[in-house]
Parts: C-alpha cells; structure tokens; sequence
C-alpha cells in the first residue's frame, strides 16, 4: 500500500470497494448511458457515482434529506434528488430532459427501487446490490417482457461464484484508490472503545459515506 493512502480508506475499499467493482463489472457504465443511483450518499453510492462520471456517463444520485443529496453532487453526480419528496421520479425525468435512465443501480429496494426501474427505458439495465428500504424491488417477468429491460443481482451467489473469486475485486478496488480514481468517503470515523457508538450510527443510518473504527 503506497505511503499516502490512509489505512482506513484502503479498508473501506477492500470491503465496500470490492462490492462496488463487483457491481460495475455486471453494470460496464458507458459515456452513453443515463445512470440512476440510488443511496447515492451511502458508502457504494458514492463510489458509484464517482465511477459512473469517470465513465462519461449522465450520473443521477438521489438520496434521503438535504445533507445526502449536496455529499451526492459533491462526489459528482450531474443531478442529485432527495427521494424522501413524493414526486423525485417526476424530478429525474425533468433532470434529464426526458432522456430514458438506461442504467438503474439500486441499493434501497422496496418502493424506491421500483420507481427506479419504472424511470427505466427500452433496452434499459436494472443492477440490484442491497435493500436497505428492508425489501427488495418487486419486478416481474412481465415487467421485463413489456418494458423490454434486463434485470440482474451483483451480489449474493454472483459475487460469491465469480471467476477469481472476490480476491482480484480487492486488487481492483485498491488500484483505484492508489490512483485516485476512486476514493471513499469516510462519514465519521469512531475509536475502537467507542464501537457501540459506531452501532448505533450504522443501524440508525444517520452517517453518510463509510463507517470506520479506529484503534
């Protein structure tokens, strides 16, 4: 590990960025597509969205309340929407001038997620990685049929069965780091004595980015 990357970033990028380069393999971002992330202000989300721009890509990030939605646009999504507003779908396709999204990367499942497919064109991809909402997003054969989309998961037994295993995902994902081209955002960082503190702040989703504990 090179001198100038800090321990806990390249921690949360052997951990969270594994994920997110699990997820971009099966996503593959082009300069073409309109990418719709949700929990963009979460530890994946915000990774997401820095390699979707890095992409070329038009980046879209909505997240919960004021504070998640300004870390989205500062870690460089084009438009960021707080989805807690009963019209945010209406927003994104304003956002987006009526381009169809093309690449939906859902983290929050339930409801949320099934507005994301919704915004979803023809021939537009749907990558599911989390529930955090506490459910997945409902989708049927039928939706795939009549909207002409694709769905898929990269994680669960994908991730866990892939060529290479998740080893070659940890070198990856330290690459970038140590070339900058992805860098985590650390939400608060908590002494190791204080972890219980640092539980609490995970469950009750109050911090943006990732969750450290230092020794």
């Amino acid at each position: 590990m090179p001198d100038d990357v800090d321990a806990d970033c390249a921690v949360a990028m052997v951990g969270t960025g594994r994920t997110t380069m699990a997820i971009l393999e099966l996503a593959a971002p082009t300069a073409a597509d309109v990418v719709l992330v949700t929990a963009a202000a979460g530890g994946i989300g915000t990774l997401l969205v820095q390699a979707c721009r890095s992409a070329g890509a038009t980046v879209v990030g909505v997240a919960g309340g004021p504070d998640k939605v300004a870390l989205a646009r500062r870690t460089g999504a084009d438009h960021a929407i707080d989805y807690t507003c009963p019209d945010w779908p209406h927003e994104v396709r304003q956002a987006v001038a009526g381009s169809p999204v093309t690449l939906a990367l859902d983290g929050v499942g339930g409801q949320i997620g099934r507005s994301a497919l919704e915004l979803l064109g023809v021939t537009g991809r749907l990558v599911m990685f989390g529930s955090s909402s506490g459910s997945l997003t409902e989708l049927s054969t039928g939706d795939l049929f009549s909207r002409g989309i694709s769905a898929a998961s990269a994680i669960g037994a994908r991730i866990l069965q892939r060529p290479g295993g998740t080893r070659t995902l940890e070198r990856d994902a330290l690459e970038a780091l140590t070339h900058r081209r992805l860098v985590p955002v650390i939400g608060q960082r908590f002494a190791l004595t204080d972890a219980p503190a640092a539980h609490i702040a995970l469950q009750s989703r109050a911090t943006t980015g990732k969750t450290v504990l230092r020794p």
